[in-house]
C-alpha cells in the first residue's frame, strides 16, 4: 500500500485573475497546453517534489511494507521523463525534499518520533540516513539556498517548534534549535541568498520568524489570529529580494477567516488582510521575483442543502493591494487540493482537483500575462506542485503516481 501525502487542491476555471487586473476567460479547453504527457513514477515516489533550473527532478513518497512498517522512497530524473529506480532511504513517513542549483538534494522525513535525513550529492548516491532529532510530532519541512545550505523545521513531540541546518557539502546537521516552546502548523521558505522565514501558530496567534539558513532567527512577530487547532496550517513564500507573503485560515469567528499578510524587503510585515469569511479547506500562496503575489483558497457559497466548496483566487501586484476574490473553479463543482507556485520571472501556476468530475486542472500565467487555457488530467488524488526557473512540475493520481513537466519563463 503506497501513501503519497501532500497539500490540497481546487476546481475548473471560469473567472481568472491576472496580477493587477481581473480577466474573464472562457472555460479552459480540454486540449493539452505545453505540459508533457504524464509519466508513471516508480515505486512510492511522487508525494513530494523538487526541481532546479537545470531540470533535475526529485520525487519522494512512502509506502506500507508487508510487515506493516513504513518506508520512505525517492526517485530522481535528469529530464522529468526517465526516472531512476526507487531508492529506500529508511523507515518512516511524510518525506520532504529540496534541491540546490548544483543538484545537491536533501530529504527529510519522520520515523518513530524522530526526524531523519539523507543527502544526495550532485550525480552521486544517497547517504545513509541520519537522525536529525529524536523528538518529532509532525512532518518536517525543508528548504535549500543557492549555495546548497539546507534547513529543516518541524513540530517536536513536546510541541516545540524546532529547526536544524546542514551546511553545503556537509552531512552533519547542526544541533537542534528551538524557536518556540509550543506551536503547530509549521511552514518554511528559503531564498537563493540564504534568507529564511518560518511561520507557525500558537494557541493565540499566527507568527513569523525571519532569519537565515545558517545564522539563526530573530524574535517572531505576530501576523494575526491563529489557524484552527490542532489541524490548521500556515503557508509562507519568500522571493530573492526579500518580499514575502503568508496565508492561513484563522479559526476566530463562527466560520473562520481567510487571511494573508505581506512583508517588504526591509523585513516589516503589513497588517493581515481578510479575504473571506466563508473559508473551506486549505490555502496556498506564491510570490514572484518582483513581489507580485497570488493566493488560492477554498470558499463556501450557496445554502443548505446545496453548499458548494469552490476555489477562489486573489492577486496582489507588487506594492499594491489584494484584489477582490474571484471564482476559479467551475460553477457548481466541488474543488479540493488547491495549489499555486511562482518562479522569479513571474510565471504563476495554479492547480486544483475537481472532485465532481474527478479531474486535475492546471493553469499557467506567463510573465506579464493572464492565465491561458487549462490542461486537465484524469485524477482523483493530488501529489505536489513545484516550480524553478524554466520548469514547472506536477504529480497526481494514486500509487503509482504520475508526473508531468511544463517548460516555463
Amino acid at each position: 500500500m503506497v501513501f503519497s501525502p501532500r497539500r490540497c487542491g481546487l476546481v475548473l476555471p471560469a473567472v481568472l485573475i491576472a496580477l493587477g487586473t481581473t480577466t474573464a476567460l472562457a472555460s479552459p479547453a480540454q486540449a493539452l497546453t505545453s505540459w508533457s504527457p504524464p509519466v508513471q513514477l516508480p515505486g512510492a515516489c511522487g508525494g513530494a517534489l523538487a526541481v532546479n533550473a537545470a531540470g533535475v527532478e526529485v520525487a519522494a513518497g512512502y509506502q506500507q511494507n508487508p510487515d506493516n512498517t513504513m518506508s520512505v522512497q525517492v526517485c530522481t530524473s535528469a529530464d522529468g521523463q526517465n526516472w531512476s529506480a526507487p531508492v529506500t532511504l529508511g523507515q518512516g513517513v511524510s518525506p520532504a525534499v529540496a534541491i540546490a542549483p548544483d543538484g545537491r538534494v536533501v530529504a527529510v522525513w519522520t520515523s518513530a518520533s524522530a526526524v531523519s535525513a539523507s543527502v544526495r550529492p550532485p550525480g552521486g548516491q544517497w547517504s545513509p540516513a541520519v537522525t536529525v532529532s529524536t523528538d518529532a510530532y509532525t512532518a518536517p519541512v525543508v528548504g535549500i539556498d543557492g549555495s546548497g545550505n539546507a534547513i529543516a523545521a518541524w513540530e517536536g513531540g513536546s510541541f516545540a517548534i524546532d529547526t536544524a541546518s546542514l551546511p553545503a557539502g556537509g552531512r552533519k546537521w547542526t544541533k537542534v534549535t528551538p524557536l518556540a516552546t509550543r506551536g503547530q502548523a509549521v511552514d518554511l521558505a528559503v531564498n537563493a541568498t540564504g534568507a529564511a522565514i518560518i511561520t507557525w501558530a500558537t494557541r493565540t496567534a499566527t507568527v513569523a520568524a525571519s532569519g537565515t539558513v545558517l545564522g539563526g532567527f530573530a524574535t517572531p512577530v505576530t501576523l494575526g489570529p491563529p489557524p484552527g487547532y490542532p489541524v490548521g496550517h500556515t503557508r509562507v513564500v519568500l522571493n530573492g529580494q526579500g518580499d514575502a507573503a503568508a496565508a492561513w485560515v484563522a479559526s476566530a469567528g463562527p466560520a473562520g477567516t481567510t487571511l494573508v499578510a505581506t512583508r517588504s524587503p526591509d523585513g516589516a510585515w503589513a497588517p493581515a488582510i481578510k479575504l473571506s469569511t466563508t473559508p473551506y479547506g486549505l490555502i496556498d500562496v506564491a510570490i514572484d521575483g518582483a513581489g507580485n503575489a497570488l493566493t488560492i483558497f477554498g470558499q463556501q457559497y450557496g445554502s443548505n442543502p446545496n453548499i458548494i466548496n469552490a476555489a477562489y483566487t486573489s492577486a496582489r501586484p507588487a506594492g499594491g493591494t489584494w484584489s477582490t476574490p474571484a471564482l476559479l473553479s467551475a460553477p457548481g463543482d466541488t474543488a479540493a487540493s488547491l495549489h499555486v507556485a511562482a518562479d522569479p520571472a513571474g510565471t504563476f501556476v495554479v492547480s486544483w482537483l475537481d472532485t465532481t468530475t474527478r479531474a486535475l486542472t492546471v493553469l499557467t500565467s506567463p510573465p506579464g500575462s493572464s492565465f491561458g487555457p487549462g490542461t486537465t488530467f484524469p485524477a482523483s488524488a493530488f501529489g505536489d506542485l513545484t516550480i524553478a526557473p524554466g520548469h514547472a512540475v506536477l504529480s497526481f493520481g494514486s500509487a503509482p503516481m504520475s508526473i508531468s513537466t511544463e517548460p516555463v519563463s
